[in-house]
């Protein structure tokens, strides 16, 4: 099985919830991109247009192995300088608003995706579980929301709730990952190395700036002990990452209960925090609402404690002021809208099967839940 062999083969369309208009203080554009990240797009068109990262507005975050058409909003008295084409991304003025895009003004995303490499007996699964899918499967958080894991063992933000600052510094400096720069992977192993010995590290990174391990060690080089303080020097929309990420890790534990306790039979998926837990099919009449994200101002859940208490954190622990934590509703079953699913022969792979699947998510869902769901894997 191959998800994304080639750009073309994960289209996303952002569905905007927001009307254009004739004219405003923003200029929108619809950019469309390939193989780029959003925040490089965001940079091609602030070079384009001559403005600050400040003054573009985006609606959401986009894969990058992946074809996507998404909306920025641009302050500018020039708005036909957002018109271009280059080899990978191209953008077209189409109409105003009077404020800028936040991220979360979308009604949800389209997708097509196509799935190569298949057996036939891959594609037989995809066809059993085909109508389950149709009827909803669990609307878990995937890997994306889980970058924070790559190259470290356990969540930054559950050493933080239970005051072990400095593992959670640790983690932040020396995790290591082949998409790193060079030098940056040569020094988080020199740092890794020589932990505690702060000059040593200080002079391996002179020249670094504004970089979390510049920004770390510096304040280390001054404080040895004050791990606390040197974790709070890590940009905030960081540490807002590893929170949001371990929340919904404790999230997914929770409704993997549910789905258990409402399915005669599971099948699990591994994924960037551990492994998800499907239903081969929902127990008959079963009607579930909304699960809460854990936070410590919120009514006693049986759910909740168990998994909390399996983690080793209180709900206390959650009142942190390292971070705010909302109880948000979020809708346990996700049901893929307008699914279409095709099978053919796979043209890139000989005497392989793909399988082409077409969807509408409401937002904060994961198409990849989706394919985890309908391949098993």
């Amino acid at each position: 099985m191959k998800l994304r062999q080639k750009p073309d083969d994960f289209i996303v369309w952002e569905i905007p919830s927001r009307e254009w208009k004739s004219s405003g203080k923003c200029a929108v554009y619809k950019v469309s991109k390939v193989g780029m990240t959003t925040f490089a797009a965001e940079k091609v068109l602030a070079t384009h247009c001559s403005v600050p990262f400040k003054v573009i507005g985006f609606s959401g975050l986009k894969d990058t192995h992946a074809r996507t058409v998404q909306y920025f909003s641009v302050e500018t008295n020039k708005p036909e300088c957002g018109n271009f084409r280059e080899p990978h991304v191209a953008s077209e003025l189409i109409g105003y608003l009077d404020e800028p895009l936040r991220t979360g003004d979308l009604k949800g995303n389209s997708f097509l995706i196509t799935v190569r490499d298949l057996s036939e007996k891959e594609v037989e699964t995809a066809k059993r579980n085909s109508g389950q899918v149709k009827c909803g499967v669990p609307n878990y958080f995937d890997s994306q929301r889980f970058g924070s894991l790559k190259g470290v063992s356990g969540f930054i933000a559950k050493d933080v709730l239970k005051g072990d600052y400095e593992s959670a510094v640790k983690k932040v400096i020396t995790a290591t990952s082949r998409h790193q720069r060079a030098r940056i992977r040569a020094i988080r192993k020199f740092i890794a190395s020589n932990w505690g010995n702060w000059p040593a590290c200080l002079q391996q990174t002179a020249g670094l700036e504004r970089t979390v391990e510049a920004n770390v060690v510096s304040h280390l080089s001054e404080s040895p002990a004050d791990f606390k303080g040197a974790f709070q020097r890590l940009f905030r929309g960081i540490r807002e990452i590893f929170f949001s990420a371990y929340q919904s890790f404790i999230w997914n534990e929770c409704v993997k209960r549910v789905v258990r306790q409402n399915s005669k039979e599971v099948f699990s998926v591994d994924y960037e925090a551990g492994k998800l837990v499907f239903p081969r099919k929902w127990n008959p009449d079963v009607s579930l609402g909304t699960f809460p994200s854990v936070a410590p101002e919120m009514p006693e859940n049986k759910i909740i404690s168990e998994v909390l208490k399996l983690e080793g954190v209180s709900l206390g622990a959650f009142r942190s002021e390292e971070h705010i934590f909302v109880a948000r509703e979020r809708n346990i079953v996700l049901v893929p809208e307008n699914l279409e699913i095709a099978f053919a022969d796979d043209e890139l792979n000989k005497n392989k099967k793909k399988v082409v699947v077409k969807f509408f998510l409401s937002k904060g869902s994961y198409a990849t839940i989706v394919t985890k769901a309908l391949f098993e894997q």
